[in-house]
This record gives structure tokens, sequence and C-alpha cells, in this order.
């Protein structure tokens, strides 16, 4: 057995805050994405149908696998992130990544071997969105988490993210940090973590990582 850090990808290891919101943005899709938010945060559509629907706009407006693999490409890395990762490879502590954005832009990461990415999977047919295999919702990281637990079954697990997505997972968590925390981020979530790091370089939590 061995010691356990997750991360989460948007505004963690990356510096955009949302994938789903990015490619919205890259593919002019946002009126479409505030429509579908809308109808989410009014209880109309679940968030498996959120998903859907962002698919489905995607592929009205001919959003092909390359597009996607040129976003994950350009996605930024947050500051310290692959320092970390890279730092991590030479410890016995593995690493992991706990996403309820689109887990395709984490594909950077596989270099530094993580044990799992585990989020919103997009699926192509003939270079072509054919849909999304939905794993993690808003508000299911800390469910997720017990069963990563018992399929990896760690020493200790710590959760790092940023946002009111990663609420459930603190309280899941052995050690928990709150990282370079989104300005929505709620009361909920700075309660339920041990630690918040006011800062955009990610390498400031390796002491807590360290501590395990």
């Amino acid at each position: 057995m061995s010691h356990l850090v997750v991360f989460d990808l948007d505004g963690t290891l990356t510096r955009q805050r949302g994938g789903f919101e990015l490619l919205h943005t890259l593919y002019g899709t946002t009126s479409e994405a505030e429509t579908l938010m809308d109808r989410f945060e009014a209880g109309e559509i679940t968030f498996a149908e959120w998903c859907r629907g962002a698919v489905d706009v995607w592929r009205a407006n001919d959003v092909t696998k390359s597009d996607i693999e040129r976003a994950t490409r350009a996605v930024k890395p947050k500051a310290g992130a692959v320092d970390l990762l890279k730092h991590l490879q030479g410890t016995d502590i593995r690493f992991g990544i706990l996403s309820a954005g689109v887990a395709n832009l984490a594909t950077q990461f596989e270099p530094y071997e993580p044990a799992f990415v585990r989020g919103n999977w997009l699926r192509f047919e003939d270079g072509r969105i054919s849909g999304i295999d939905v794993g993690v919702g808003p508000n299911e990281k800390g469910e997720v988490l017990r069963k990563i637990r018992t399929s990896q079954n760690p020493t200790s697990i710590a959760y790092i993210g940023d946002s009111h997505t990663d609420t459930e997972a603190f309280v899941e968590a052995d050690t928990a940090v709150l990282f370079d925390p989104d300005e929505r981020v709620p009361e909920a979530a700075v309660d339920a973590a041990d630690t918040v790091i006011e800062s955009a370089d990610i390498i400031k939590i390796r002491k807590n990582i360290l501590r395990m």
C-alpha cells in the first residue's frame, strides 16, 4: 500500500476553471451553453442530460476528434503542476485525477503515470464526437472517492481541489487542500478543507503531501 494524492483537474492541475466552458468558448457555442446551464440550474434537466446536451451542440457544429485533441494540447497546466507530478514520480506516492469536467482534457498528464483518471469522457466515431460517458457529477466526488479508496486501498488519501464541486471529496479525504480557490467557492468547501492555499502555484502544496 502507498499514499494517494487525488487532484481535481480544472483550476487545479490546469489554468482554466471549466473544461466544458473552455470547449464552448473555443467552438462558439456559449449561447447554447448558457441555455443548458439555465435549464440545469432550474432543475429541468439532470447533469447527464446537461452533458449530452453539450455534445449535441458540438455535433451540430461539426466539432471533430481532431478539434478536441488540439484543445487538449492547448490547455495550459497550472504553474508548478508539471514539476509537482514529476516529483511524485520519484516517490512512492501515487496520484490520480478526479474531474466533474471533460476528462479528455487530462490526457496531457498521462506521461506522469496517473493511477486513474475519472471524469466525463467524450466518445468519438468516424472522427466526430458521438457521445459522452458521464462518470462524475458536480456533487458526486465524495461517492466516487469512496469507491477509489476501496479499489486502490491506499494508506491515506489527500485531495486537492479549487471549487464547489470538491466539497464532498474534501469531506471524504484524509487530508483536504483547497488550492487557489475559485471566486465562487462556497463556505461549505472552505469549512471542509484542512488547509487553504491562496496561491496559483501548485508546487506550494508539496509540503502538505510530504506530511502524508
